[in-house]
């Protein structure tokens, strides 16, 4: 099958930075299972500004085996895709600009396009009412069926279609889950509970909840690791002092998966995380892992069986860690196995067949 992928989230080189990686991510495994996958990078000049990204010139370039094409649209009003040279079956949308730019290449060639959505698409639909969020509930109508990167979107999103909603996650690799018998030394003699956050240091990853949480437990036998860069690193900094804090800067994913297949506890307080492949990363290397309520993966989370679910306040992110350090060893191994089942059922290959199911289905 011939796919045509359509989005402003989409990396043109390795030096392309502060772009997630999760929609190449799906680009490559689908490419991998013999699917021909082409990109269209509908970047929008005003976002990629507001960002603080380097605006890339248009035309096409290859990265990873993937052909991409690069197009600058002023804004996300009037947007012209150009498609002419490209061959494809199907179209996929991701995020608002993607879907914005696929409903046009839909009403031209009426090719069959599913729009999947993501957190950012529920924040233009509450907060832009009167016309952006008319536009892009346009394009959903226009597409043949929509799929939501993960459970609480998908709930979330009933609200603004009929159509049959399909899951979306991202997936890890196989050789990156840990072997069980590796995971369970790490739980069996505990001096100190290595504990780990992978975050961008933004607001909207609420850290400093997490950190004023560690301040009250600066005389328990814990030690948290910040791993990331952003806005905020000096205030967070400031706000740590005291604490048993460690600001590792930014690490390799390499150097950060070393760090979580020796650590005890994961947890990322953000607010409206799409889906969030650090909680998958920290699943996969056995860590009890701690998400927000309606937030990033919390939808495969059953509580206090592979993970927890948490409102993300200071006073129960610290009544949450102080439980965890009171359970036995038996009952963290126990928890820590459910989080490799639950990684191994997100594996890349087996979400990225899920996906091209999903989009057969509506091809026929």
């Amino acid at each position: 099958m011939k796919i045509l992928i359509v989005t402003d989230l989409y990396p043109l080189n390795n030096l392309h930075k502060g772009i997630p990686l999760a929609i190449e991510n799906f680009a490559l495994a689908l490419k991998d299972l013999g699917h021909e996958i082409f990109v269209l990078r509908a970047d929008l000049i005003i976002n990629t500004l507001l960002r603080g990204r380097k605006i890339y010139a248009q035309g096409t370039y290859e990265h990873n085996g993937i052909k991409i094409y690069n197009q600058n649209f002023v804004t996300p009003f009037y947007i012209n895709p150009k498609i002419k040279d490209i061959d494809f079956d199907v179209i996929i949308s991701h995020m608002p600009s993607g879907t914005l730019c696929a409903a046009k290449i839909k009403k031209k060639l009426k090719k069959p396009f599913m729009a999947v959505v993501h957190s950012s698409d529920l924040e233009v639909l509450k907060k832009y009412k009167l016309y952006f969020s008319k536009k892009l509930k346009n394009a959903y109508a226009l597409a043949d069926t929509v799929a939501a990167r993960s459970m609480w979107i998908k709930n979330e999103f009933k609200n603004y279609t009929n159509k049959e909603i399909a899951l979306a996650p991202s997936g890890i690799k196989k050789e990156e889950i840990s072997d069980k018998k590796e995971v369970l030394k790490k739980f069996e003699d505990i001096k100190t509970f290595e504990i780990v956050c992978t975050s961008s240091l933004i607001k909207r990853k609420n850290l400093f909840v997490l950190v004023e949480a560690m301040k009250n437990l600066k005389n328990q036998n814990v030690n948290l690791k910040i791993f990331g860069t952003g806005k905020l690193e000096k205030k967070l900094k400031q706000a740590a002092l005291g604490a048993n804090i460690e600001f590792m800067g930014q690490k390799t994913r390499k150097e950060i998966l070393e760090t979580l297949s020796k650590s005890h506890i994961f947890i990322l307080p953000s607010i409206r995380e799409t889906f969030g492949l650090s909680y998958l990363e920290a699943l996969a290397k056995g860590c009890i892992t701690i998400c927000s309520k309606n937030s990033g993966i919390s939808g495969y989370i059953k509580n206090g069986v592979n993970g927890y679910i948490i409102e993300p306040k200071k006073e129960n992110i610290e009544n949450l860690i102080n439980k965890i350090l009171k359970k036995d060893k038996d009952e963290l191994k126990k928890i820590s196995l459910n989080a490799l089942d639950l990684a191994s059922d997100l594996e890349y290959y087996k979400c990225a067949k899920k996906y091209i199911e999903n989009i057969k289905k509506f091809c026929k």
